[in-house]
């Protein structure tokens, strides 16, 4: 709309014609005059109106476009907010997608295990009944068995518990990895045993407490052969004991067997070992310094794998089968002890 000037109105006054009246000539130009001056004044209110319709129309327009853009910008914040949570939705998509691939390889792994220890444990409970069914009934022979039966009960609920546990977590993969695994055979050469514990390994000394055991035995036999149960432990060595259930069987008179029920390696002191990492890394290493005294030809390196310990048995078993060691591993259960029995089971080696 195009602004008036005081030049427009001045045009609108002199474009209203004078009313001339005939009485005379002064009353002529006064009548003129007043006219003029009422027209000036109309004109000058009309302008002063139009001015200030243009000036609401501008304020109301210059008012919509600021609440317009006010709009538009909290609706552009909106939209970046929410183009934010979808690109961290995306990001936590992605990590539950790693972390449950992760999962699915520890669970099955660790089923794998169960399953291996269920085994061993019903094994030992089938030769600890059958034990009880042909040695003598005496009574101390009798609670010995009954707690040996009652503690692999114990275990067996356990592993039981745990694998049903695992198989109901197991997640659904659609895509397993298959890994051909080597065939087991049963270990008939000597054996290096160590024990990997809270990612820590360690030299477990069976060999030096059995030869004490023998040499024990052979001092005390006489002592021995006149109980039916006897109870004792020999070391320490190198942090580590010996407890053992020996027991006699008089076959006929006049001769008796005495015979190793049961043994325990037990250590003095916890915890025992070496870090992994550091143990293969230094050639100074006390594990290095233990392996490299056994030949490889002559010996399988037995690793007693508690559960917190699976991942570092892997880079265990790989550094030791570069080198050439045939390499076994046993399961244990945390918070057990490694021990051997007449009914236990050899190791077996890949």
């Amino acid at each position: 709309m195009t602004e008036l000037s005081l030049e427009d109105s001045q045009f609108f006054c002199d474009a209203t014609p004078a009313v001339k009246l005939r009485k005379g000539k002064n009353t002529e130009i006064e009548l003129s005059g007043q006219d003029s001056f009422l027209d000036l004044v109309s004109n000058i209110v009309g302008i002063l109106i139009i001015l200030v319709m243009v000036a609401g129309i501008r304020a109301q327009y210059s008012s919509a476009n600021t609440e317009n853009f006010a709009d538009l910008e909290e609706k552009y914040g909106a939209m970046q907010e929410k183009e934010e949570t979808v690109a961290r939705l995306r990001m936590n998509v992605d990590d539950l997608h790693r972390q449950s691939e992760v999962v699915v390889e520890q669970v099955v792994l660790q089923s794998r295990e169960f399953d291996t220890l269920f085994d061993v444990m019903t094994s030992m409970r089938a030769g600890i009944e059958l034990a009880a069914e042909e040695k003598s009934q005496t009574f101390k022979e009798k609670i010995e068995y009954q707690r040996q039966v009652s503690e692999t009960n114990a275990k067996l609920e356990q592993l039981d518990k745990a694998k049903t546990y695992y198989r109901q977590i197991r997640p659904q993969a659609t895509v397993v990895e298959n890994i051909p695994t080597p065939l087991s055979r049963t270990v008939e050469t000597k054996e290096i045993h160590f024990r990997l514990l809270g990612g820590k390994i360690v030299y477990v000394p069976f060999d030096e407490l059995l030869m004490q055991l023998r040499g024990h035995f052979i001092e005390d036999k006489n002592r021995y052969s006149k109980q039916g149960m006897s109870v004792g432990k020999v070391g320490p060595v190198e942090n580590f004991e010996l407890e053992f259930v020996l027991t006699t069987e008089v076959p006929m008179p006049g001769s008796y067997e005495i015979g190793l029920q049961y043994a325990e390696v037990v250590p003095m002191v916890e915890p025992l070992g070496q870090p992994l990492q550091q143990a293969l890394a230094s050639p100074q290493s006390e594990f290095r310094r233990k392996l490299s005294a056994f030949q490889k030809s002559l010996y399988t390196v037995t690793v007693w794998i508690y559960p917190d310990s699976f991942e570092e048995y892997q880079e265990l078993k790989q550094f030791l089968q570069q080198r050439g060691y045939s390499v076994a591993a046993r399961p244990m259960i945390m918070g057990h002890t490694i021990g051997m029995s007449p009914y236990g089971t050899k190791s077996s080696t890949q």
